[in-house]
């Protein structure tokens, strides 16, 4: 057992050292760190939340608004369908938020409607009787989309935080409709609050010029396919005329739809048709610019779609000379220019009241892409950094202290050599912690402090074992060299269960804990593996080097 070929040796010994070179970084002054390579300098632990400070979000995704709207634009596809089957139909409605309903003009042509409306998705769950026929997406299909929607935030916030110049956002999906964001460093939340609460949705609409020519006529009952949307300078008209209905639009919850702030505060509307010409989704890229001197040099927006949104928008301003088209930004039309003729370039312009910093901002959500729902603040908290650096210094204080209680454990219980080589081991482990940290580019957490504090204690247990099982074999009668080799065989089975359990917990708690208590269970978890090596092999080849030098009779232990 104790018996060990030389390569072990080597590997051993290279592998402590590599965990001290990779440890390093996190142990040198900033001047030094800085004439080190840039790739070297890169391989530290991240400070969490609590200890840089930053920004602690948890956001609460609409899923149900975009159910409503995947059901109207599936009550749209039916109409469509159904008119091109020429089947008669007197009504197709959306079921608050559960379905679409169908009500055909002849119950005898039912089987010819159920094809026609198959034909739009065959995934559709299709029911009723006579001539009503009720359509569903099945729960497999919402499933699937709600999954989608939210990891299409998650990017999206992934995207926006970045290109704000934040370091390291943590975003994580919280339970079935929640995210976890979390932004070190950020002292002042305004700016990235709103970068959450903008969709920035991205629509062109045709203008409904039939309903539009009434004026603010408009009237109670609108066509299925049309619907109302506040106009930019009538809501800033509205901000300042009437503040506290402002205020009720923009923190509704849920948030009002256009068509209801249109009705119940009545600022200037357009009449737009549903069907969306070309979506933001077929966005390319977007910039902040000006235009030239000689046409007045305001501030826009300049765009590029993509081959498909080039295609869409081309045949649209061509089959619409005359029309207006509407821009809708975030339910609210900024622009409603009149189509003069087809516009192929697959580029275009946004103009409007805008300021230099709006278009900034404007042409940053636009290019990071549309959140797919609306994202609700539920619950807010920030960390000074005041609170990190004292967390920090409370942390390594304890870490200190409880790695020099043991150590003088281990040499007052065991004795100079075997406490030392316990102690020497342990301080191999936490560097091995460290190294490991690095390399997976895992944050350290107060908890994640907790947890290395822990380790300190933990790291000696297996060492306990295996010095008390060798004394009982000394006190059996076996030799000095009898004894270390038994005692280590018969405790290394006691040894690997007492951690193999503590590990299963462990990666437990990484698996299904989030936030802090996964920032305990990586330092944790790091720790019992680490403690494995150092214990059962780093501490074997130290005894092993020991007794082939001095070949001893006895044992001080």
């Amino acid at each position: 057992m104790l018996n060990l070929p030389r390569w072990q040796v080597i590997s051993i010994i290279a592998i402590t050292t590599l965990a001290a070179v990779f440890a390093l970084p996190n142990l040198l002054p900033g001047s030094v760190l800085d004439k080190l390579p840039a790739w070297y300098q890169q391989s530290r632990i991240n400070l969490g939340l609590d200890l840089r400070g930053g920004a602690h979000f948890l956001l609460e995704v609409d899923l149900r608004s975009v159910l409503n709207e995947r059901l109207t634009n599936l009550s749209d596809s039916a109409r469509g369908e159904l008119r091109k089957q020429q089947i008669g139909f007197k009504d197709v409605t959306v079921q608050n938020g559960t379905g679409v309903e169908v009500v055909l003009r002849d119950a005898s042509q039912r089987g010819k409607a159920i094809e026609a409306l198959h034909s739009i998705d065959p995934s559709l769950q299709i029911g009723g009787d006579g001539d009503i026929i009720q359509l569903a997406f099945s729960n497999q299909d919402l499933v699937r989309r709600k999954k989608e929607v939210i990891d299409q935030s998650i990017e999206i916030l992934r995207r926006r935080v970045d290109e704000t110049g934040t370091i390291e956002p943590t975003i994580t999906r919280e339970g079935d409709d929640r995210i976890l964001l979390q932004v070190p460093g950020i002292k002042d939340t305004t700016e990235l609050k709103q970068k959450i609460n903008q969709t920035a949705k991205l629509t062109f609409h045709l203008v409904n010029e039939e309903v539009a020519q009434a004026g603010q006529n408009i009237p109670a009952t609108l066509p299925p396919t049309t619907f109302l949307a506040p106009t930019r300078e009538g809501m800033q008209a509205l901000k300042l005329a009437n503040p506290k209905a402002y205020e009720q639009i923009t923190t509704a919850n849920p948030r009002m739809s256009p068509e209801q702030v249109c009705r119940r505060f009545q600022p200037p509307c357009l009449p737009v048709f549903k069907r969306i010409v070309v979506g933001g989704e077929d966005l390319d890229d977007a910039k902040a610019t000006f235009e030239s001197q000689q046409q007045g040099g305001r501030p826009i927006i300049s765009f590029t779609f993509n081959s498909a949104g080039g295609r869409a928008f081309c045949a649209a301003t061509r089959a619409n000379i005359g029309k207006r088209l509407a821009i809708q930004l975030d339910n609210q039309i900024i622009s409603a220019p009149v189509v003069q003729s087809a516009i192929c370039g697959g580029s275009g312009i946004i103009t409007g009241q805008f300021t230099p910093q709006q278009t900034q901002e404007q042409a940053l959500l636009l290019r990071s892409g549309a959140l797919p729902a609306t994202l609700t603040i539920i619950e807010e908290r920030t960390v000074g950094a005041d609170l990190g650096a004292d967390a920090i210094h409370a942390g390594a204080l304890a870490a200190v202290v409880g790695t020099v209680l043991v150590i003088l454990f281990m040499l007052f219980v065991y004795g100079p050599l075997f406490g030392g080589f316990a102690s020497l081991a342990m301080l191999v482990n936490l560097l091995l912690v460290l190294a490991g940290m690095s390399l997976l580019g895992a944050s350290l957490t107060l908890p994640g402090i907790a947890g290395l504090v822990l380790t300190v204690g933990m790291s000696v247990d297996s060492n306990v074992l295996i010095y008390e099982r060798v004394r009982e074999e000394r006190e059996n009668g076996r030799s000095a060299f009898s004894a270390l080799a038994t005692g280590y065989d018969r405790a290394l089975t006691a040894v690997i269960d007492s951690n193999l359990t503590a590990l299963i917990a462990g990666v437990l708690l990484f698996g299904m804990g989030s936030g802090p208590i996964k920032g305990f269970a990586t330092s944790l978890t790091l720790g019992l593996l680490t403690h494995l090596f150092t214990a059962t092999v780093f501490t074997r080849m130290l005894l092993a080097v020991w007794v082939r030098w001095r070949r001893p009779t006895e044992l001080p232990v």
